[in-house]
C-alpha cells in the first residue's frame, strides 16, 4: 500500500547521483510498500558493498 504523505515529503531529487538514487530507495522500502525496490538499484547496493 502506499505511504501517499512519505512520497509527497521525500520526493526523488532532480537528475540524483547514484548515492542519492540508493539512498532514496533503501528508505522509501522502510517507509512505503507500494512497490518493490528496482533490481537495477538491489544490484548497485550489492556492488557498493563489495570492496
Amino acid at each position: 500500500m502506499i505511504n501517499k504523505d512519505w512520497h509527497l515529503k521525500n520526493r526523488m531529487p532532480k537528475n540524483p547521483s547514484i548515492d542519492e538514487r540508493i539512498k532514496w530507495h533503501v528508505t522509501h522500502a522502510k517507509n512505503c510498500a507500494c512497490r518493490e525496490m528496482p533490481e537495477s538499484i538491489k544490484k548497485l547496493i550489492e556492488n557498493s558493498k563489495v570492496e
